[in-house]
């Protein structure tokens, strides 16, 4: 650039949190070195040799992500290191590696421009499904094909893990296997063109505590290497060039959010309660047993929602009833007298399981999922997941919760499933706990709807606002063209929920908010103001939702969620919400939501 360089925003996808300064290392298109393979024969008597070469570069690859996975499980723990099972259930696709043999000795193609044209075949058909879920697993067969093809050429890859120094990381696209090699003592941070929040490469950036940016458009045509740049993990911003004051302000607020965060651990054991007296349960969402580390280091008096979905996407066979028992009597141990909520399967959707979810649906949120796929097609893996944990809760405090539910016949339809279960143990004089306590999740308008009649069928309900929002709304919560309608502070949502707790507080029964709102402090006062018992999240989050809760009056709560309610707007609802929180905790709101 000549002249002055004047400072620039670009806005992208917060992928994960924290703030970096620093000089900007560029690394043009993806993270490959491979040349893209020649059109080109070879002599039949080459045909042996050729698939030689490519069963070598198959075992070179499946040796290289293994040894990816150790160092990945030592830095970090099973939940990121398991991304790579995927991986190498790639490189041991039987089918795949018999079309490229085929395509060598039939069609006398070299193994790399064999091997290159099917899996570009495959991304292709991948990219282009609507499914955003599946759109996102494309980028770890591409990571798999860069290391197989730039094994059968003798290329190498660049290397990240050694880096001339601290430097903030610019690329169209990081896979996993580079996001796991970053050299974290010089890799300050990093922004790519493409990813989303929850992409494979988010969500390691996140456990390495790497600030991160995805999704972030254009940003190559203004940038060289060595540009000072900011990135904002917290609120999405790349800033190139900043001003001394920018420069000035960011570091300030990376001092202050050290010591926010480390004051928050002292207050972990400290009591959710108002002012005035009024206790809000605060509970962690996990997906492993490794996360339960982290729920007891932050404070939380139990486990809102054990993702049990993810036992099943990790492996290419279900996990048997041994193993699930094993996995919740573990969890329920390390829990001691606080409670677990168990969700079963919650697979369709965005969540697939080679082994279960086969079958294409054009509208896979709309379709076969969760208790509905349990229930139609999946009874004895639904039967085997409701024994296990069954038999876990004789040592501890288990509740069963049942998603996507939409009506009291699905209720009645799992409530005596799990009695003839229940039957079947005592028979075989198996513990359990015959007093379990069974839940439903509200995630649904139709069961928000109903929640009077769902109510006294059971012992308490979780208001998963992900998919209630998406559902009320119609709007796809991954979709970027109309991310700006996903709205959780809309008048029809607050009065979704405050249908389903009148209901519940009817009945006598708890009721707990488990979705991404419940994490999110400008939220906080109006799912108190409703009167929600218990709100379950990331463990990272619940020192900021704690201190929220502490310093608020029940009453101002209650007022703010009625006149909510009233409003015509998602905006002025959450203008109410926020008035509240900058007038109990303005600390708390510049630091949390504006990244400091």
């Amino acid at each position: 650039m000549d002249g002055e360089k004047k400072e620039i925003v670009f806005h992208g996808v917060a992928a994960s949190p924290g703030i970096a300064i620093g000089p900007a290392l560029l690394i043009g298109g993806h993270c490959t070195s491979y040349k893209e393979p020649e059109i080109k024969t070879i002599t039949p008597d080459k045909v042996e040799s050729e698939i030689a070469r490519f069963k070598k570069a198959i075992d070179k690859t499946r040796y290289e992500i293994e040894e990816l996975q150790k160092r990945v499980q030592s830095k970090l723990d099973g939940r990121e290191a398991s991304i790579f099972d995927a991986h190498l259930l790639i490189v041991d696709d039987k089918m795949l590696t018999d079309e490229i043999e085929e395509l060598v000795v039939k069609k006398l193609q070299p193994a790399d421009y064999a091997f290159y044209t099917v899996i570009k075949r495959y991304v292709s058909a991948l990219s282009a499904m609507e499914d955003h879920y599946i759109r996102e697993r494309a980028a770890d067969i591409e990571d798999v094909a860069s290391r197989i093809i730039s094994n059968l050429q003798g290329t190498k890859k660049p290397v990240l893990d050694h880096l001339p120094g601290q430097r903030i990381v610019l690329a169209r696209d990081l896979t996993p296997s580079d996001t796991a090699l970053l050299d974290r003592e010089n890799v300050l941070g990093f922004a790519i063109e493409s990813g989303s929040h929850t992409s494979h490469t988010a969500i390691l950036a996140r456990s390495m505590q790497i600030p991160a940016i995805a999704s972030v458009r254009n940003l190559f045509d203004r940038m060289s290497n060595g540009d000072l740049l900011i990135i904002d993990g917290f609120i999405g911003t790349v800033i190139i060039n900043p001003t001394e004051a920018t420069q000035n302000l960011y570091a300030l607020k990376e001092t202050r959010k050290q010591k926010y965060y480390a004051d928050l651990l002292k207050e972990s054991r400290l009591r959710p309660e108002t002012i005035d007296g009024y206790c809000i349960q605060l509970a962690g969402n996990i997906e492993h047993l490794n996360d339960i580390s982290q729920v007891q280091l932050y404070g939380a008096a139990g486990v809102g929602l054990f993702r049990t979905e993810y036992l099943y996407m990790s492996g290419d066979k279900s996990p048997s009833e041994e193993e699930q028992y094993k996995i919740y009597r573990d969890a329920t141990e390390r829990m001691k007298d606080f409670p677990v909520v168990i969700r079963t399967i919650d697979l369709g959707g965005d969540k697939l399981a080679n082994q279960i979810t086969t079958h294409f649906e054009q509208n896979p949120f709309l379709g076969l999922r969760a208790v509905r796929l349990c229930l139609k097609e999946q009874t004895e893996l639904f039967r085997t997941q409701l024994r296990a944990i069954l038999r876990a809760s004789a040592h501890g405090k288990i509740c069963i919760m049942f998603p996507m539910i939409t009506s009291v016949d699905e209720v009645d339809q799992v409530n005596e499933l799990v009695q003839r279960i229940k039957d079947e143990l005592r028979s075989e004089k198996r513990p359990f706990n015959d007093k379990i306590e069974t839940g439903i999740m509200i995630e649904t308008p139709a069961a928000a709807i109903i929640a009077d009649k769902l109510a006294p069928k059971v012992d308490f309900f979780s208001i998963g606002t992900n998919d209630l929002v998406q559902y009320t709304l119609a709007v796809d919560r991954n979709n970027e063209s109309v991310s700006y309608l996903y709205q959780p502070s809309h008048p029809a949502i607050l009065t979704l929920i405050d249908m389903v707790v009148k209901a519940a507080r009817k009945n006598q029964i708890w009721v707990s908010v488990c979705g991404e709102m419940a994490s999110d402090l400008r939220y906080t006062p109006l799912l108190a103001g409703l009167g929600v018992h218990e709100l379950s999240m990331s463990p990272v989050s619940l020192g900021t939702i704690r201190r929220i809760i502490r310093r608020m009056h029940m009453h101002e709560a209650e007022e703010v969620a009625e006149k909510a309610m009233k409003c015509s707007t998602a905006e002025e609802a959450l203008a109410l919400s926020e008035a509240l929180l900058l007038k109990i905790a303005p600390d708390i709101v510049s630091l949390a939501v504006k990244g400091l």
